[in-house]
């Protein structure tokens, strides 16, 4: 159901995802081309992946009916 408080969850969450993927283009322009695998097991791949779930969820919220 779409209540204010599911609407500042998923702005929040939206804001967190596009934190941890700007975090990881700073770090993909700071490695060399050769050496690109940022996008393989790193921290920061963890952490978006992390935050990419969690905004799903807080949008699954939103389309809920009850």
């Amino acid at each position: 159901m779409v209540t204010r408080e599911t609407v500042n969850v998923a702005v929040a969450e939206a804001e967190r995802f596009l934190a941890r993927a700007h975090a990881l283009l700073i770090v993909d322009n700071q490695t060399e081309p050769a050496d690109r695998s940022v996008y393989y097991g790193s921290k920061e791949t963890g952490a978006l992946r992390r935050a990419s779930m969690d905004l799903t969820r807080a949008l699954a919220d939103l389309r809920k009916y009850s």
